[in-house]
């Protein structure tokens, strides 16, 4: 999970916990206290990443975006449930997937 940019601390706690429990290896990377937000600007992503070291397998990837999907049913606002998630590969800007509530 990368929260690096600070997009929200529970939702990524959430989604680790939920992959965790799945025995996948998870990582949660925090934001520094460096990041700030304008609240004015309208974000695409969350600030919010999955990052996979390789391309996962269809069974694991679907089980990832169970697992999103999952914790975003149960964000407070409506905005915060419509957001999309990027699976990244590593440390890439490439993205492999985006997860979000709409099937």
């Amino acid at each position: 999970m990368d929260n690096t940019a600070g997009g929200d601390r529970d939702f990524a706690a959430e989604v680790a916990r939920l992959l965790g429990a799945r025995g996948l290896a998870v990582e949660v990377r925090g934001p520094s206290g460096q990041v700030r937000f304008d609240t004015a600007v309208h974000l695409v992503s969350t600030g919010i990443a999955i990052r996979v070291s390789k391309v996962p397998e269809p069974s694991v990837l679907v089980a990832i975006e169970h697992d999103v999907r999952a914790a975003l049913q149960h964000r407070p606002s409506e905005r915060r449930r419509t957001r999309s998630v990027p699976v990244h590969l590593g440390d890439t800007v490439r993205v492999l997937e985006w997860i979000d509530i709409f099937d």
